[in-house]
């Protein structure tokens, strides 16, 4: 990476819902299990499937700098979070998405937004091997942003048409989110781009990026229940994509310690380790709220009294019962 140092009341029922039966594949050997999964999920295994294929044909054209011999790292941490919005676009099983906070899904939009309003024009914060020829960093968030867009105008548009899930979160919660990103970015921006707004903008992104699982993580604790399958996938994706970023910046904080110091800039040396820290945090609290609900949940059915399921989902459940 080239780096100068200079209305509340009609969805939480329906997180109980899947529009399709899960396949059970814990007691089958592997091999068999992974053959089971393939059958019943096509798409799934296409997308998974696809993106090895691309990583392995990536690896083998890499050509890195001496310093950016791990540059890959960060190029493979965008790639396991578009593969994340992927999933989520194309293997959803419901129209309604539940379980799925449009908040989080703003909170990604808005910081890949950021993101690409430097990297696409700066130099600093890029990955220095070949694969800066194709822009295939910048290619890979364009298509997270791409992916959300679409995944946030089809939930919105589902939601408000069949008044699912109105009211349940608070646009505060996200606004709160980016002004606090801002004011640490303010404080911990590097000179990565050698512009004030650029770097600040980056900074931004990437603590904003850190923050947005918050109102997935708050919606799984306050409402439980079984999520969509896609949600599942996405936040495996997820993590592994926070793992790699969390890895990359912290081995690079560790290289570079005595440069940071030596520059002053322990601010950003704290900056980009927390934020990565409290992005695998928040990550591994939603898998962990995740299997924690998984094992609750009692099945399909429903109860009076708490949040319906939109229209089509309980068309959906009719026609497979």
């Amino acid at each position: 990476v080239h780096f100068h140092p200079h209305s509340e009341s009609s969805f939480l029922v329906s997180i109980n819902h899947t529009s399709r039966r899960p396949v059970v594949v814990g007691d089958l050997p592997p091999m068999q299990a992974l053959t089971e999964f393939a059958k019943a999920r096509p798409r799934t295994t296409g997308i998974y499937g696809s993106f090895v294929v691309g990583c392995f044909i990536v690896f083998r054209s890499l050509e890195a700098k001496a310093s950016g011999a791990y540059d890959y790292v960060l190029t493979l941490s965008a790639g396991l979070q578009a593969l994340a919005f992927a999933l989520l676009v194309c293997d959803s099983k419901s129209q309604a998405a539940e379980g799925l906070s449009e908040k989080t899904l703003w909170a990604f939009f808005i910081a890949h937004v950021a993101r690409l309003s430097t990297t696409f024009w700066g130099e600093g914060y890029v990955p220095e091997d070949n694969t800066g020829d194709v822009y295939l960093y910048q290619t890979l968030e364009v298509l997270g942003v791409m992916l959300l867009a679409f995944k946030i105008l089809g939930v919105t548009t589902v939601r408000t048409i069949h008044d699912v899930g109105q009211g349940l979160e608070r646009w505060s919660v996200l606004l709160g989110m980016g002004v606090v990103a801002a004011i640490l970015a303010f404080f911990t921006k590097s000179t990565g781009h050698n512009d004030y707004f650029a770097d600040l903008s980056w900074m931004f992104s990437v603590w904003l990026e850190a923050f947005a699982l918050i109102p997935q993580v708050r919606l799984l604790a306050a409402a439980g229940g079984q999520l969509d399958e896609s949600v599942v996938h996405f936040a495996g994706a997820t993590f592994a994509a926070s793992l790699a970023f969390g890895a990359f910046w912290w081995k690079a904080a560790v290289e570079r310690y005595q440069e940071f110091m030596r520059e002053g800039y322990h601010g950003f040396l704290f900056g980009i380790t927390a934020a990565a820290a409290i992005r695998m945090m928040l990550c591994g609290a939603y898998v962990y709220l995740f299997v924690r609900s998984s094992k609750q949940f009692q099945g399909p059915r429903t109860t009076k009294g708490e949040y319906e399921l939109c229209a089509q989902d309980m068309a959906d459940m009719e026609d497979e019962l």
